[in-house]
């Protein structure tokens, strides 16, 4: 069930710091940055230990593993240093060209949504289905907060209110409470998606609202979505980081009127609170810029070797942990939503029963990791999340890894902070091979990619580190005119297990009170293929008309059954019946 693990090319985005517009800038404080483009250098290295000194420059995108080198977005200034500490440096005019037509793009005028819009947007949906959502304000940012935010050059940052929309419907027992800004929790299993804690990664706000997209429009008509937004609830923060996110936008705005600003952190200037500017680094670029890194700022895992105390660095994780208010905030609401379901303990492991899944958005490189991502010891679950890792990326081809084996060590990160807290499995995508590619290849590479990735974790958060291990129930088909069902169940990417068993229910799922279900039947008349196809008739005289949700779910060998997937059967006012022959009898 592994996903494949070492690819010659491996895209690998080095999140110790990312690709810049504006050129390099010294990490003093000084006042202004050079408007020097940069270029796109091969880094050679010798082993991955190696990149740890480049954590002051802007690593990104690729890692190559045949030929031990990465791509750095660096002002050719910056060259020179990078060579005085052993390193090979090599140009690469390809990936220059394309990264500097990519800044060209305007991507706020061709198709990517503003912090106004994502907002707007959020309250559309939650106008327009009513009794499915519910929009959350969970906290303020910190300009909103504190006010009078500006930049280096003068422009004033307004602040943004902190949101999250809840997709469940609440008509079944379950959901979370809301009242006002206060969130208890209910009983229904959560995914909880969020996106864009780094401001330039304005790709992930567009995948996020897209998960929300496919469960509103989709209610009613498509069966996976349907019994989703009944029977699980999927809370999505589209942006974490509006601050930041704003200031990407500035870019494009009078006075500057030209490519988007670099900004990866938040807009807090003064995270000690001594009255005395962090960082004078102004455009915010590869080089330097203001605020605190939000995913090196958890409440666990903070501190050193994984982030810099520099607070012009790119990965400054602020003078304590949770000392944004983004973070502190967005803590506190992921802890009301979820239960804590794993002990105090370092080496404690999560139940196999926990419920729940929990998924950053990040951009960019084809990954999907796993904790820990600040110690390459393994994870007490580190069975569990491999596995949910592995089978996430059979859905979008990327690497499934934990970072300390393919990349580098991170602290205070988002999904380190979620599986050490409350247990559950928790996951960065690093999405797509650029910040900012033309808007198009969102529905045609990136969405098609990871909506379906996002769809299982959403159908597994009941029991994810069970159903994991259970087969996969593809399509199933009922069909009205001669009440039959019909599924491919596979255990393929799950263990290759041979099916064992399948069932279905119809209109309660297998979980919920006054279930029946009923077996399906192997079509070549016994379950003992990795592989099967299976087949069920359903009874006429337990059918009403109209439209009735089929429940479908298969175990293999070991015991493990998987996740359900759905579809409809639309029964009319008179339901066909079985047909009875009767023996003819001939009279003379």
């Amino acid at each position: 069930m592994k996903a494949k693990r070492v690819p010659i090319l491996i895209l690998t985005l080095f999140l110790l710091t990312s690709a810049g517009w504006w050129g390099y800038a010294a990490l003093a404080n000084a006042p202004t940055a050079t408007a020097e483009p940069p270029q796109v250098v091969r880094i050679y290295y010798d082993t991955l230990d190696d990149l740890l000194q480049l954590q002051e420059y802007d690593v990104w995108e690729m890692n190559n593993l045949r030929e031990n080198y990465v791509l750095a977005a660096v002002s050719e200034a910056s060259i020179p240093g990078i060579e005085a500490m052993g390193f090979r440096v090599v140009v690469d005019e390809a990936e220059t060209a394309v990264f500097q037509q990519d800044l060209r793009s305007q991507p706020f005028n061709n198709g990517y949504r503003t912090v106004a819009e994502l907002y707007s947007d959020l309250e559309a949906a939650n106008a327009a289905h009513p009794t499915l959502t519910e929009l959350v304000t969970y906290g303020q940012s910190h300009c909103q907060i504190h006010g009078n935010c500006l930049t280096p050059n003068g422009d004033h940052i307004p602040g943004h209110d902190l949101r999250a929309i809840r997709i469940t419907n609440e008509a079944i027992p379950g959901s979370t409470v809301i009242s006002g800004t206060q969130v208890i929790s209910g009983t229904k299993p959560v995914l909880f998606l969020m996106a864009n804690i780094h401001a330039r990664e304005i790709t992930t706000p567009e995948i996020a609202m897209r998960l929300a997209d496919w469960l509103l429009d989709g209610y009613g008509t498509d069966p996976d979505a349907t019994w989703l937004v009944d029977w699980h609830e999927i809370w999505i923060v589209p942006t974490a980081n509006p601050d930041g996110h704003w200031l990407v936008e500035l870019g494009t705005q009078p006075p500057y009127n030209g490519n988007p600003l670099n900004q990866r952190k938040n807009a807090d200037r003064d995270a000690n609170n001594d009255g005395v500017p962090d960082c004078n680094a102004w455009p915010p670029s590869e080089g330097g810029q203001f605020g605190v890194d939000l995913n090196r700022n958890h409440s666990f895992g903070w501190g050193p070797p994984g982030s810099s105390a520099n607070p012009c660095s790119l990965l400054y994780r602020g003078p304590r942990a949770a000392s944004e208010v983004e973070i502190s905030q967005l803590e506190a609401l992921v802890t009301s939503i979820i239960p804590d379901q794993r002990g105090p303990k370092f080496t404690d492991v999560a139940p196999a029963d926990t419920q729940g899944i929990f998924i950053t958005l990040h951009s960019y490189s084809r990954l999907v990791l796993w904790p820990w991502g600040f110690t390459s010891t393994a994870a007490p679950n580190k069975t569990g999340l491999e596995a949910i890792g592995d089978k996430l990326a059979t859905y979008n081809g990327y690497l499934s890894c934990q970072p300390t084996t393919c990349l580098y060590g991170a602290n205070g990160t988002s999904d380190d902070w979620a599986y050490a807290q409350l247990g559950v499995p928790a996951f960065t995508f690093e999405i797509g091979t650029s910040f900012m590619p033309p808007y198009n290849r969102i529905d045609l590479e990136q969405w098609p990619d990871n909506g379906p990735a996002l769809q299982y974790a959403a159908r597994i958060a009941r029991a994810p580190y069970q159903q994991v291990f259970g087969p996969d129930v593809g399509l199933p088909k009922a069909i009205t005119n001669t009440l039959t069902l019909h599924a491919t169940l596979s255990d393929s990417d799950n263990g290759g297990q041979p099916i064992a068993a399948a069932a279905y229910t119809i209109d309660t799922p297998f979980w919920a009170d006054g279930a029946a279900p009923q077996p399906l039947q192997a079509a070549d008349g016994a379950f003992d293929e990795v592989t099967e196809d299976a087949t069920a008739v359903f009874d006429p005289t337990t059918l009403t008309p109209g439209r009735h949700l089929v429940y479908v779910h298969a175990q293999d060998s070991s015991g493990n059954w998987g996740a359900v997937s759905a579809t409809f059967l639309d029964v009319g006012e008179t339901p066909p019946l079985k047909m009875q022959y009767l023996p003819f009898i001939h009279k003379n």
